[in-house]
């Protein structure tokens, strides 16, 4: 992979930081060159949209190479209100809309980072499930058929991520997830000089 300057992950806690850095680090982004901004309190919406914009308004200091990526549960709230959300944050500071292509990039986990993470992790140890994008698993427990996510296994779950083609999903793979690829390998390219 091309030479990235820097990312900066902008996370609403420790395992959507974990979560980022191991699909970025899988993808032949080196380590040294992610800088996790992840909300200590945890569970922030409002901390990481102003964060995502204020990390996107330094962009301009910098050269090529360089991008933000944030995730940000949908929580039921529903993506275009999401988006719309974080959209304000960036037009209420004169900055331009979200676009992975440029190397902004939003990802909105519906409902939240566990569906994702519960489909990854069955999927990475051959233990295929269904889950539902309403379900908020983070309150009521792990999908049938799911052993409840630990931490370690956030990091795997990228690199599972990573690994999968967005233009041949495997049956069963949130349609969110499926988008979020997309704009994750158009960030990527984005970001290599």
């Amino acid at each position: 992979m091309p030479r990235v300057s820097k990312i900066i992950l902008v996370c609403e806690g420790w395992r959507d930081s974990s979560f980022g850095r191991g699909f970025l680090v899988a993808a032949g982004v080196d380590p040294r060159a992610i800088e996790s901004r992840a909300n200590r309190a945890g569970s922030g919406h409002d901390w990481v949209k102003r964060r995502f914009a204020e990390e996107v308004a330094n962009l301009k200091r910098f050269s090529e190479g360089r991008g933000v990526l944030a995730l940000l549960d949908e929580d039921g709230r529903g993506i275009r209100a999401r988006e719309d959300e974080v959209e304000g944050h960036l037009k209420a500071r004169g900055l331009l809309p979200v676009s992975a292509e440029d190397g902004r990039c939003l990802l909105l986990p519906t409902r939240n980072m566990e569906t994702w993470l519960y489909w990854l992790t069955a999927h990475r140890n051959s233990s295929p499930i269904e889950v539902d994008e309403v379900i908020d698993y983070k309150r009521m427990g792990p999908p049938s058929g799911a052993q409840r996510i630990r931490n370690e296994d956030c990091r795997p779950a990228g690199k599972a991520l990573h690994a999968l083609d967005h233009t041949r999903p495997p049956q069963g793979c949130p349609p969110m997830l499926v988008r979020a690829l997309g704009h994750l390998r158009a960030f990527l390219k984005a970001v290599s000089r």
